[in-house]
């Protein structure tokens, strides 16, 4: 039985682990996630921490990896700013519907038809590998001139993508477990939806009008905590959790917005929302990170050869949708095969593999090992073709961003 000094002491060490991660990060570009994860993987097969205490860990799994998510969804929500990127949001809204859409599109009848994955599981696994990862891609841009239009749609399509991505595979795993008929499917669907749109909406109102009105110093811890009772709440019902959170975050991200049309005065610092959603949201992924290095098996060969071709045709579908896109509205233009090139996939993966493991631990054994192998290649083959086709860009003389492992495109500094 571990004890609680030993338990602090490992919490302790995972954190520093995160820390030293993140200087990496600043000082030679090295993905904390990467460096990370590596940790994870030396730490399985040098067994430095007992058996005993890799399973303690994951008797929280489940729990830290709905906290990352409801922070995923409510940070990238409020990272949109409309003032900042202006028109450039409801492209890159397009742009992240599209990720989604074409990757499930195309993605599940491959996984399906060729894999002979069964449908739902091949639905959830396109799903979670359509993510554009924001903390490879922002940076990236920073490093080059290009259109700053295209920049900032690219940025919000990241944001926005993880959110959608997040929502959906959860979707689908509700539909795993419920186990049901399809006339009984969409009953549970409706009823879902419906009632986490009406929860969410509701209490983000009645929140909004708190927040207006209340002058608290420590209003933000409050709204995170809000937004766990909205899970809780959400998960009890039989609502659609993530859903409630997603409305919720939409209505206190756009605060100015919906105060005048309900009529409310008074303001929000979302700054200091998305600095406290920062620290909380560095210690969770820290710890999803190097457990989920400590998992995988990096000596299954035929799960690289998999990860291989699903890569091969993650990379051919992004292709195809920014072409496609470029062809039907023009918003790239020279940029096109630049915009193809960001294939990268990373945190929102990695917390939904956690959850995988959670909800289905056979789903994540049948092929957790291959999603993780997409998510180091897809990182591989995103930076190598970046710096192909970069060769005839500028290099930008603005310092790069950093983006911690939440997905921030900037650090954000308490008032």
């Amino acid at each position: 039985m571990i004890t609680t000094d030993e338990l602090l002491l490992l919490l302790a060490g995972i954190m520093l682990l995160g820390f030293i991660g993140e200087i990496a990060f600043r000082k030679k570009r090295i993905p904390d996630m990467l460096l990370l994860l590596l940790i994870g993987i030396l730490i399985h097969y040098s067994g430095i921490i007992p058996t005993v205490y890799i399973s303690i860990l994951k008797s929280f799994l489940s729990f830290v990896g709905i906290i990352a998510l409801i922070l995923i969804v409510f940070g990238g929500l409020l990272r949109l700013d409309l003032q900042k990127y202006g028109h450039s949001v409801s492209k890159g809204i397009w742009i992240a519907v599209a990720d989604l859409a074409f990757a499930i599109g195309l993605m599940t009848p491959l996984l399906y038809y060729i894999f002979h994955i069964p449908l739902i599981i091949s639905l959830l696994i396109s799903t979670i590998l359509s993510e554009t990862a924001a903390p490879f891609i922002i940076p990236l841009l920073a490093r080059i001139k290009m259109n700053e239009g295209i920049a900032h749609s690219i940025e919000v399509e990241t944001i926005f993508n993880s959110v959608l991505n997040v929502i959906g595979a959860l979707l689908i795993l509700s539909i795993i477990n419920q186990q049901v008929t399809f006339v009984s499917l969409t009953s549970f669907l409706f009823g879902s939806i419906s009632e986490a749109i009406v929860l969410g909406g509701v209490i983000g109102i009645v929140w909004l009008i708190v927040l207006k009105q209340a002058s608290a110093p420590h209003y933000y811890i409050a709204t995170i905590a809000v937004l766990f009772v909205i899970w809780g709440v959400s998960d009890y019902i039989g609502a659609s959790a993530i859903l409630a959170v997603f409305i919720f975050s939409i209505i206190i991200a756009n605060s100015l917005t919906i105060s005048k049309i309900v009529k409310i005065s008074g303001t929000i610092d979302t700054s200091q929302l998305n600095f406290f959603n920062q620290e909380i949201t560095f210690i969770v992924l820290t710890i999803f990170y190097v457990y989920i290095g400590i998992l995988v098996n990096i000596f299954d060969f035929r799960a690289l050869l998999l990860a291989s071709v699903f890569i091969t045709a993650l990379v051919a579908i992004r292709f195809l949708e920014i072409f496609t896109l470029n062809g039907t509205t023009k918003w790239f233009g020279k940029d096109t095969l630049l915009v193809s090139s960001f294939v990268h996939r990373g945190p929102t993966v990695i917390v939904l593999l956690g959850i995988v493991l959670a909800s289905d631990p056979s789903i994540f054994s049948n092929y957790g090992n291959t999603i993780f192998y997409v998510v180091i290649l897809s990182i591989l083959v995103g930076s190598i073709g970046f710096a192909a086709i970069t060769r005839r860009y500028s290099t930008s003389t603005v310092p790069t961003q950093t983006v911690p492992a939440e997905q921030t495109s900037t650090d954000v500094k308490p008032p």
